[in-house]
């Protein structure tokens, strides 16, 4: 064997280790079971209502909004920008706005975005020399605490990425220290997150994340909260080194469904099933529906039926379409398109439901903006239908 060979041979050997999942004790805790939305009144007229959050004055580029309900009803919304994706000078903003009023047919009042942490911030906190600032998600538990976990990048690109948390319990005025969460028995780098987390009824929370270094795989981080901390455990999804930034919607309180972005060839968005409440998976199966290498999201709906929302496309992200599967019957529709303009980008998007059962979605807006939509069954339900083969 040269050098050179023992080198790779060592080299992956290394990235093999520092990327195995950790298995401390029963993933979920025993008896768990996923917490489903909540079921819209079923008088409620059709509401849709569509607003901007904008930075002022404007940043080059906006990208990779998440979103989450507070304890008062009011609504959390953080992604990260600067001057160009992995700049020196991209930071994870947040923005707040009041509960909704009503049935929601005027736009939301979103307050200014503001900087939760930057990389002179996050090197400060976590004590380590940070190069870059990525994807960020934000969530509460079930004590009502606001959480946010992000992306840190020490040197070279997104392989080398870590995964990091803060919290607050003023629904994001103030945020303790930052730290780094342990992921991974040696190295502790290549973990991202993107997709929206799925509560349990133990308290636990399914935060679904992916690996970039070795291949390209989705990963599960099932967190529990502890004061201000997170305890970790991780999981992996089976199947594949192509797929990642899964999507998790649970169908009752023990099945679920993962969607999932194709870097492969292929270009078809994947679904796996897991029966036990994502302890164990089913093999990687393609959807009708293409899929350009993009991130998607999904929410469960009252009557069973899933509503996803993504770029169909086998190329480029001019369109962001929403969808609606049927599990029982394994039916596709599309319902319409969001937004669409040859050569723009809508990219990104991310779903919640709130208490009320309606559905937000934000996105990436031509990577300028972030787009606010809310919209409740009734008018999903008023939307057309088009099977898709």
């Amino acid at each position: 064997m040269d050098d050179l060979t023992r080198r790779s041979v060592l080299s992956a050997g290394v990235a093999a280790v520092w990327a195995w999942p950790r298995g401390e004790g029963a993933v979920p805790l025993h008896g768990a079971r996923f917490q489903l939305a909540a079921v819209p009144a079923a008088d409620e007229p059709p509401c849709f209502a569509s607003t901007f959050i904008d930075h002022d004055p404007p940043v080059p580029y906006v990208h990779c909004p998440s979103l989450c309900e507070l304890p008062d009803g009011g609504l959390a919304c953080a992604w990260y920008a600067g001057s160009y994706e992995t700049a020196r000078d991209v930071g994870v903003w947040l923005a707040t706005a009041p509960a909704i009023a009503g049935d929601a047919a005027e736009p939301i009042a979103w307050a200014t975005p503001r900087v939760v942490v930057d990389r002179p911030s996050a090197t400060t906190q976590l004590d380590r020399f940070i190069d870059k600032i990525g994807n960020a998600v934000v969530f509460t538990d079930e004590t009502g605490r606001l959480w946010l976990v992000y992306v840190t990048i020490a040197i070279g690109g997104w392989s080398g990425s870590s995964l990091n948390a803060c919290s607050s319990t003023d629904g994001g005025a103030t945020w303790t220290t930052s730290r780094r969460l342990a992921t991974s028995p040696f190295f502790n780098v290549s973990e991202l997150v993107r997709a929206a987390p799925v509560r349990l009824d133990s308290g636990e929370i399914l935060l679904p994340v992916y690996h970039e270094c070795v291949g390209k795989f989705p990963e599960l981080l099932w967190l529990r909260p502890e004061s201000n901390a997170l305890r970790v455990r991780k999981t992996r999804l089976a199947g594949g080194r192509s797929l990642l930034q899964p999507a998790v919607v649970p169908l009752d309180g023990q099945r679920c469904l993962a969607f999932l972005r194709d870097h492969s060839p292929a270009r078809r968005l994947v679904v796996q099933r897991s029966l036990d409440t994502g302890r164990t998976w089913s093999p990687p199966a393609p959807t009708p529906l293409p899929n350009p290498d993009a991130s998607v999201a999904a929410v469960r709906l009252s009557d069973g039926t899933v509503l996803v929302a993504c770029n169909l496309a086998r190329q480029g992200r001019a369109t962001l379409d929403l969808v609606q599967f049927d599990p029982a019957a394994d039916a596709w529709h599309r319902l319409g398109t969001l937004d669409g303009e040859p050569g723009a980008l809508f990219a990104y998007p991310y779903m919640v439901q709130d208490r009320r059962g309606r559905v937000h979605l934000v996105y990436t807006w031509k990577m300028r903006r972030v787009r606010h939509v809310v919209m409740n069954e009734a008018w999903l339900r008023a939307q057309g239908r088009e099977p898709v083969a």
